[in-house]
């Protein structure tokens, strides 16, 4: 009687493995594919983290490989059963059709996107693996989204290598194999996947406790999940938003500048401006991408300071130790550098838009100045392009038109994202060699910029371990010596006498702070992302002060105009000159990219909104100055509201201004100055 069950079992237990490929061959074939897929998705990404110097989110796995490979793929699994459940359903959907008229219509559809979904699948597991080690983050909605805005159609392909294509047609081909295959050699892989899902569900069980190697969710989750998850979030599911329509403006308000006592104290300025000079003051702005202020002085690995020469200079000019940028992101803080205004509270860029004509701090010199601008990167990425030409600026020399070498250690797409540095400073000196008097010359760094690429063991006052911070530290000291070059050639040629010198960071930057996937700058608004520095040099106008109140982008164009007795309006600038006794203004604010709105007051009160997730905290940075310990927003109601006003009023008023720009240059028959 025994023998019989077993016989029998035995004879059902081989039916249904039988079934499971012949119940339907193309569902049978995805299934293996995404399998196949996912499983070599996995190797992949652990000899990465085994083998690359660079760590996404300074992850340094403790477990064997093997191991690892084996606890993570469980995260594919739910994927892999969702992938084949849909695609044998839809094939029950055509053994009703077969008889209708739309049936030939159905299979060519269902073969496209059957391909294209073959096709997507490993192209979304490898932008996602590439993005980890490139970009410290993975593939979600907001990349995809900045991909298609700021990079073209061609620029993309070129990120695409000759061996990633055998990875794109991986599936493609392996599902045409499997589907040509006999049926004994299907159902021999169907043993073979039961076993690994046996010995994965163990692993499992004895992992479910050990959090030794519990990454980020970008490497845990399975690239397809984490992108469909997150474009639930940010893209499909709407939160509910408050009523944010206010009155543009109000009665006696003017210009951009926000006034009344819901954002002004109520009190007179005095201006203490520096004496007339017989010339025109040359101009030298050097933008530090991504450095934050807290790291460029500090000692606290036991390291030499990154950055000696700044640190010496700082005590010599105007120190603005609560700088802040106006943005996380590099694009909207240029902006604000350039203009002295905020740019749209929102993931829309107003400086990249084609129309954009409000005045720069080119239009507003009042002398000819020779102007030009050099970064080794590429302006495409970050900069907001469309500003600085349409105000007439001349001459820019970047990524696109230095031919300079090309930085490519430790990164794969090195080699489409910066030229040398050291060679492009020696082109900034050389365009400086000869700029006619007045000029104004900028120069906006990369090498503080995710790779933190290896220039040499001359400039490292860290150990080269891999980690990020270590390069990142060695690249600051870089970023130093650079400094003091230019600062050396305005001196040794008689123009540092009649030179401003104007460093500033545009945003600040994180390494793991507050949360595991906080690297870098755009993920979050806490003070490592938004701090930065900011230090301007002439002995002649600006004489050693610390400023210790907090200062904003906005302020340095309405300050620099005031230095060289410039006159402006102060109503079409968002930030104040800083040569005053004390700022009239109660608030600064920010954007986030992650979509937070930020609001900080003279009290170091900074209070919070994401309009992602209709929530609203609040820190105390005085009692508080690491964030820890986030507060009730109703204890902030005044200052809600103000942030809350503010943002729901001011990209209209600037779009106004910049209507107002265009029919004014219309009306005097200029495009641009």
């Amino acid at each position: 009687m025994v023998k019989i069950k077993i016989k029998q079992f035995k004879k059902t237990f081989s039916n249904l493995l039988i079934g499971v490929p012949s119940s339907s061959e193309a569902s049978f074939a995805i299934f293996t594919c995404i399998w196949v897929l996912t499983f070599a998705y996995r190797i992949l990404l652990m000899m990465s983290l085994y083998t690359n110097p660079v760590k996404p989110f300074d992850f340094y796995p403790a477990s064997h490989p093997l191991w690892l490979i084996s606890t993570h793929f469980i995260y594919d699994l739910p994927f892999a059963f969702a992938c084949f459940l849909l695609a044998w359903l839809l094939s029950r959907v055509r053994c009703f059709s077969e008889k209708t008229k739309i049936f030939p219509f159905l299979k060519i559809s269902g073969f496209f996107f059957l391909h294209l979904f073959l096709f997507a699948l490993p192209l979304t597991h490898g932008a996602h693996l590439r993005l980890l080690f490139d970009a410290q983050t993975g593939l979600d909605s907001s990349m995809i989204m900045e991909a298609f805005i700021n990079v073209s159609p061609m620029g993309l392909i070129r990120f695409v290598e000759w061996k990633d294509y055998i990875f794109l047609l991986l599936p493609i081909g392996l599902f045409w194999l499997i589907l040509c295959i006999p049926r004994d050699w299907k159902i021999w892989m169907v043993w073979v996947q039961i076993a690994s899902l046996i010995f994965l569900s163990s692993v499992l069980i004895l992992m479910a406790n050990n959090k030794k190697d519990h990454g980020p969710s970008e490497i845990r989750f399975n690239p397809a999940i984490f992108l469909l998850s997150d474009f639930m979030e940010n893209v499909l599911i709407q939160h509910a938003s408050e009523d944010r329509s206010v009155k543009i403006g109000s009665e006696g308000e003017s210009g951009l500048q926000t006034t009344g006592i819901f954002y002004k104290n109520q009190i007179k300025t005095i201006k203490y401006l520096p004496p007339k000079t017989p010339h025109p003051w040359n101009i030298v702005i050097f933008i530090m991408e991504s450095v934050g202020t807290r790291y460029m002085f500090d000692t606290t690995y036991g390291n030499r300071m990154p950055m000696p020469f700044l640190h010496k200079i700082s005590k010599e000019g105007w120190h603005l130790k609560r700088h802040h940028t106006t943005s996380n992101i590099s694009t909207k803080a240029i902006f604000s550098l350039f203009s002295g205004l905020y740019d749209f509270f929102s993931r829309e860029t107003f400086g990249i838009r084609s129309d954009v004509r409000v005045p720069s701090i080119y239009n507003l010199l009042t002398e000819n100045y020779d102007s030009f601008l050099v970064t080794p990167s590429s302006i495409s990425w970050y900069f907001p392009t469309a500003f600085v030409k349409n105000g007439g600026f001349p001459e820019v020399h970047s990524y696109e038109n230095l031919n300079f070498k090309i930085k490519e250690e430790f990164h794969s797409l090195g080699r489409y994202i910066a030229r040398d540095e050291i060679q492009t400073i020696d082109f900034f000196l050389q365009r400086l060699n000869k700029a006619r008097e007045p000029f104004l010359g900028i120069y906006i760094s990369f090498t503080a910029h995710l790779p933190y690429f290896d220039y040499g063991p001359q400039y490292h006052i860290m150990e080269n371990d891999g980690r990020a911070i270590s390069r990142y530290y060695n690249n600051l000291n870089l970023l130093d010596h650079m400094i003091n070059r230019i600062y050396d050639h305005l001196k040794n040629h008689g123009l540092l006498e009649r030179t401003i010198l104007v460093i500033v960071g545009d945003h600040g930057q994180a390494f793991g702070q507050h949360h595991s996937d906080n690297y870098m700058h755009h993920r979050y608004s806490y003070n490592e992302n938004l701090e930065t520095p900011a230090i301007i040099y002439q002995p002649a106008l600006f004489k050693p002060k610390a400023f210790e109140w907090p200062t904003s982008h906005v302020d340095l164009l309405p300050t620099l105009l005031d230095a060289m007795r410039i006159p402006f309006s102060p109503d079409l600038f968002d930030g104040e000159s800083l040569f005053q006794n004390r700022l009239k203004r109660k608030y600064l604010f920010f954007y986030g990219h992650e979509e937070c709105i930020t609001c900080l007051d003279t009290n170091l009160i900074k209070v919070q909104y994401s309009l992602k997730k209709n929530r609203c905290w609040a820190f105390d940075l005085k009692r508080d100055p690491d964030e820890k310990n986030p507060l009730d927003c109703s204890l902030y109601e005044p200052q809600f509201e103000a942030l809350r006003k503010f943002v729901s009023y001011h990209n209209a008023i600037l779009i106004m201004y910049n209507e107002g720009m265009k029919e004014r240059m219309r009306s005097s028959g200029k495009e641009a100055r």
